[in-house]
């Protein structure tokens, strides 16, 4: 596994980051932090990525590394014991994982309210109270 390193923001992505430092995160990073959200919570990729930046010293964490690590968690032989399913994208989508239809079944047990899109995608009704926030 990779460990995480810190590159200048890439050209291609100023326009949404701005310039600065941008934190690649591991494997070990993204998995530690997922484990931590307990159930009955739920948090959003964007939320993950700035605790690793900060934890960093980074301005931004990369989305795309973040979205893969956590599509490999959804592959680990541990599956079922890294809640990566807890985490969705901003807008409330989830993300697309292995095994998508059965982690969506995973966050409705939980108590989530599932609401599908006309793309058969599945979106989480978040009430405040159930965002989880790392301190």
């Amino acid at each position: 596994m990779s460990a995480p390193t810190i590159v200048p923001v890439p050209e291609k992505m100023q326009k949404f980051y701005g310039k600065g430092r941008m934190l690649h995160p591991s494997l070990i990073m993204v998995s530690e932090l997922v484990e931590a959200i307990p159930l009955g919570k739920i948090t959003t990729i964007d939320v993950l990525a700035k605790k690793m930046a900060s934890q960093y010293g980074a301005d931004v964490s990369c989305p795309m590394r973040t979205g893969n690590h956590l599509k490999a968690l959804s592959k680990s032989p541990d599956v079922s014991s890294i809640p990566f399913w807890r985490v969705v994208r901003t807008n409330g989508m989830m993300v697309k994982l292995a095994n998508y239809a059965q982690w969506a079944s995973v966050l409705e047990q939980e108590g989530f309210q599932l609401l599908f899109t006309k793309n058969d995608q599945v979106k989480i009704r978040i009430p405040e109270e159930a965002m989880f926030y790392f301190d």
